[in-house]
């Protein structure tokens, strides 16, 4: 018995298999890279979005406020300048979930019973901006 006819050549079924798991393992190596930048990833909102729905949260906190407060409609010049202090990058992209969550905090009771602004800089300090394949710097757990 020859060494050759211990070795059996692959299937086809088993090379199409190996071929599958290969371009699998590549793209979900890629996606990171290709789809985070891009902003196409589910889970992350561009800096400029992030900036907008802020700012809107506190502006409508402001406005509500305001008229509960004292009977008329006003918007303070800091919930204009929301994204700012929360330290918003326009060109970076932020977890959708810690956005998510500072806008509902702006606009729920606390917001409502601190100010938009003092929630905004409670709340809003700590959005971690995603980075290409492990967050910037890293992800937290």
């Amino acid at each position: 018995m020859d060494d050759l006819d211990l070795v059996k050549p692959l299937s086809k079924e088993t090379f199409m298999l190996k071929k599958l798991l290969f371009v699998a393992l590549a793209f979900s190596l890629t996606n990171c890279l290709i789809l985070n930048p891009a902003g196409a990833t589910i889970d992350r909102e561009k800096g400029s979005v992030v900036a907008s729905r802020i700012t809107d949260a506190a502006i409508q906190t402001d406005l509500i406020n305001s008229t509960v407060l004292a009977g008329r409609a006003s918007v303070s010049i800091l919930s204009l300048l929301a994204a700012d202090i929360a330290n918003i990058d326009s060109a970076k992209y932020y977890v959708k979930a810690d956005v998510d969550q500072c806008v509902s905090e702006i606009q729920g009771f606390k917001g409502f019973l601190l100010g938009s602004t003092i929630t905004n800089i409670i709340s809003c300090q700590d959005l971690k901006t995603d980075g290409y394949l492990t967050g910037d710097p890293f992800p937290t757990f």
